[in-house]
């Protein structure tokens, strides 16, 4: 019986589900985006890449190619700090809201655990498949917050990166280049064509912050879907 209550959690915790007790249940961390994922950087760069000093920088040269670094231009832009405020503060609020209702939901099992030897078989059964559909409409809930911040998160990269365009062929322009590379995909160029701190004084003085340009959405959903079922059927 014990079995039945277990349901309820397998979709939060990852224990094994009352409709499938041979199988196995993914770990919650499988099952619902980890909020750590909405604080990591862009991965390294896989090929070896570096800068050789020009040996006068203090003026800029001309060139056919320019090269940026697109993390840097982005995430030290105070558009994209912006942004990481707003992701470190929603993942806390999210993380808090996972705890809190892992621990009602672990409450919850107790409770009914308890009132086990009180009700009907056919009550308890019908309570604890209850307990299993509500605890899985919440997994599904709180994953949908994380996708939804993550989703925000890239467009939000998105529309910087559309909003930097006229300054990057202001850039190409006053230097007579026809391109600009990233530079991790350059195996080695002069630190001189590396536009990228330019480009961030310039980014940050004509588009600001860049609050608003893509809303956040709606993230105080809860996945709170009926009352504690614990407490029906009384």
């Amino acid at each position: 019986m014990k079995g039945l209550l277990r349901a309820g959690m397998a979709a939060w915790l990852g224990i094994v589900p009352a409709t499938a007790m041979a199988q196995q249940a993914e770990p919650l961390g499988q099952q619902i985006p980890g909020v750590e994922a909405l604080r990591q950087d862009q991965p390294e760069a896989t090929l070896p890449n570096s800068t050789i000093a020009a040996d006068d920088g203090s003026v800029p040269i001309m060139a056919p190619i320019l090269t940026l670094d697109q993390d840097s231009l982005y995430l030290q832009s105070e558009w994209g700090r912006r942004t990481q405020r707003v992701l470190e503060v929603e993942g806390d609020k999210i993380a808090a809201e996972n705890e809190r209702l892992t621990e009602q939901l672990s409450t919850e099992e107790s409770d009914l655990t308890q009132r086990r030897v009180e009700l009907p078989p056919a009550e308890f059964r019908r309570l604890a498949e209850n307990f299993d559909i509500r605890a899985t409409e919440i997994r599904r809930a709180r994953a949908q917050v994380v996708q939804d911040l993550n989703s925000w998160a890239e467009e939000d990269r998105v529309a910087f990166f559309r909003a930097a365009l006229p300054a990057m062929g202001q850039a190409m322009q006053d230097r007579g280049a026809v391109a600009v590379l990233d530079r991790r995909t350059v195996f080695v160029s002069l630190d001189a064509i590396d536009v990228t701190e330019d480009l961030i004084e310039v980014l940050d003085e004509q588009l600001g912050d860049g609050e608003g340009t893509v809303p956040l959405p709606d993230l105080d959903r809860s996945g709170q879907a009926t009352e504690p079922l614990g407490q029906q059927g009384e």
